[in-house]
């Protein structure tokens, strides 16, 4: 293993500014949540990116098996009918943390999530056209859970 000093490989965005703050913002909404009686779950994607395939159009991220786990389990009981969408935009990334809310339950589930708005753009258009975004929470072997927003223009960066 060697170093990349001459910074030709980007970093990871797991390790940039911009991500930690999502991360951290993450934890002290979780926490608001808590001290106001609802019961959370804090989710940390490996990757997160937008998708436009014949299989699935929105954005993907993709959880550690336990944590899909306590996400699937949750949806038994719950019905996630509202949300919050927090957005920033740095270095021609969108960093986002949405909020799945079940509010009859007082349950909320954390999301962290980003994209690269370059690469992103046809599929950008194709969701604002379609007029909703759908969130692909999913494992590796593929299994997911959606969420579906009617709303798409908080997903979406400033035009």
């Amino acid at each position: 293993m060697s170093d990349n000093a001459t910074g030709g490989d980007p970093s990871p965005v797991q390790t940039t500014a911009g991500w930690q703050a999502v991360v951290e913002d993450m934890a002290a909404t979780s926490q608001e949540y808590r001290e106001r009686g609802w019961t959370t779950l804090e989710l940390h994607p490996g990757d997160s990116v937008l998708v436009d395939s014949e299989f699935r159009t929105g954005l993907d991220v993709l959880l550690p098996g336990p944590e899909y786990d306590e996400l699937e389990s949750l949806l038994d009981d719950c019905s996630f009918t509202d949300s919050e969408v927090f957005r920033a935009e740095r270095e021609g990334l969108v960093y986002l943390l949405v909020v799945e809310k079940d509010p009859d339950r007082e349950v909320a589930v954390f999301v962290p999530a980003y994209y690269d708005l370059q690469s992103a753009r046809s599929t950008l258009e194709t969701i604002d056209a379609a007029g909703e975004l759908r969130l692909f929470c999913r494992r590796l072997n593929d299994d997911y859970v959606e969420f579906v927003h009617d709303e798409p223009s908080p997903f979406l960066p400033d035009v």
